[in-house]
């Protein structure tokens, strides 16, 4: 008994930065986020994506990266992890890379019509511009308010 009320007392300091640095994350004080979350030893995916994502919103995708890597080493069946992975390496020029993240959210969540639009700007930047119509075509058929229809029919004649 006193072991168990021990282990719950050290766990409510590390829970409690962890949803306080979620807490900012949500308020956009993503520098302060990342302060707290920092502070925390509780290193779940929880604390990699927000991490991650934090310092994605602050242009710093090379550092997102790294903890996204992390987060998906501990839940490979997140699809948001893989797609803001490859928004992060899209924005750091690995369009290659950022595809293959895209491409295994879509597998995870077939659903997301976001996942569609971006991978098929990551294709049309890689000049598949075939596949990249298919993709915004299916984004329509998802979502058809997500997405411009004369944006498709510019880009895919």
């Amino acid at each position: 008994m006193i072991y168990l009320l021990f282990t719950l007392i050290i766990n409510i300091p590390i829970e409690n930065n962890l949803k306080k640095g979620i807490r900012k994350y949500n308020k956009g004080k993503y520098n302060e986020a990342i302060s707290i979350l920092l502070k925390t030893e509780s290193k779940n995916f929880e604390y990699f994506f927000y991490l991650g994502h934090s310092h994605s919103f602050n242009d710093r995708n090379e550092l997102s990266i790294v903890y996204y890597d992390s987060a998906i080493y501990l839940n490979n069946k997140n699809d948001k992890a893989f797609f803001e992975r490859g928004y992060s390496n899209f924005v750091i020029g690995n369009s290659k890379k950022a595809l293959e993240d895209l491409d295994e959210a879509i597998k995870l969540n077939p659903h997301n019509a976001k996942y569609y639009i971006n991978r098929g700007s990551i294709k049309y930047d890689l000049g598949l511009v075939n596949s990249a119509c298919k993709d915004w075509y299916q984004a329509m058929v998802i979502d058809e308010n997500l997405i411009n229809n004369s944006i498709i029919l510019m880009n895919c004649n």
